[in-house]
C-alpha cells in the first residue's frame, strides 16, 4: 500500500512539476514574430520566432511551445537559440554563432505574429510554402496542404476537391479529423486516433495587423489558396 502511494506521489510530482514547465514557458514570452529571409533568386523563406523576456529567442519548430524542454533545447538544438534586443522599431537578433542581425518592424521583413482567438475563423484550403526542417518528426504525419472545413474539423486537401465533414467518406477517412486552437497550439486528432499537438500563429499584413491568409504550423508558412 504505500508503495503504490509513492509511486503515485512521484507521478503526480513528475507531472505537475512538467506542467508548470510548461506554464513557464508561455508565460515568459515577450511575443511572436516572423522574418522574411531569401528572396531572388532564392526562395523567400518564412520563420517564426518566439522572443523571450530574459532577452532570448527561438527558432519555433514543430513543438508546441508548452511541451518544449527549454533547458534540454538549449543544448541539443543551440542553433535555434539566440539573444535580441530592441530599439523602437529595430530588433536586434544575434545567433548562436555569435552574428547579428537587423530586422526593422517597419521593412517588410519583419512581422508579428499573431495567437489564435475564438473570433478567427479558418476556413479553407492552406498550402505550405516555405520553412526550416526542425523538431523530432511530428510533422511525418502532415502533409503539405491543410484544410479547416468549419471550426472544428479538418482534412488533408485531395486531388479532385474537399470532402464534406459531414460524409462517410470524411469519417473514414484516415487525412481527416478534428482540430482544436489556443493561443499558439493547435492539435489534431485525427479520425484514426493519431493526435499531434503543434506550434501555431497567425500571419501580419505590412501594417502588422492581423492576416488569416497566412499561417504557421509547426514551425512552417501555409498561405490560403
Amino acid at each position: 500500500m504505500k508503495a503504490a502511494l509513492y509511486l503515485l506521489v512521484v507521478l503526480f510530482s513528475c507531472s505537475n512539476s512538467w506542467a508548470q514547465k510548461g506554464e513557464s514557458n508561455l508565460e515568459n514570452v515577450d511575443g511572436w514574430y516572423f522574418r522574411v529571409t531569401g528572396g531572388y533568386p532564392a526562395a523567400i523563406s518564412f520563420e517564426p520566432i518566439v522572443l523571450f523576456k530574459d532577452g532570448t529567442y527561438f527558432e519555433i519548430g514543430e513543438e508546441a511551445l508548452s511541451e518544449v524542454d527549454i533547458s534540454q533545447s538549449k543544448i541539443t538544438d543551440a542553433n535555434l537559440w539566440g539573444r535580441w534586443t530592441r530599439n523602437g522599431t529595430i530588433f536586434t537578433l544575434t545567433n548562436a554563432e555569435n552574428k547579428s542581425y537587423q530586422y526593422d518592424l517597419d521593412s517588410g521583413n519583419w512581422f508579428v505574429a499573431f495567437p489564435y482567438n475564438p473570433k478567427i475563423k479558418l476556413i479553407g484550403t492552406y498550402e505550405k510554402v516555405s520553412g526550416g526542417v526542425y523538431g523530432n518528426g511530428l510533422m511525418a504525419l502532415f502533409s503539405s496542404k491543410l484544410t479547416f472545413l468549419d471550426d472544428k474539423h479538418f482534412t488533408h486537401a485531395k486531388n479532385g476537391g474537399v470532402t464534406a465533414y459531414g460524409s462517410s467518406a470524411w469519417k473514414n477517412d484516415e487525412k481527416s479529423g478534428v482540430y482544436h486552437i489556443k493561443g499558439n497550439e493547435i492539435s489534431l486528432s485525427y479520425n484514426n486516433g493519431a493526435t499531434i499537438k503543434l506550434s501555431f500563429a497567425i500571419g501580419a499584413e505590412g501594417d502588422n495587423a492581423i492576416d488569416t491568409d497566412m499561417l504557421f504550423i509547426g514551425g512552417k508558412a501555409y498561405i490560403i489558396e
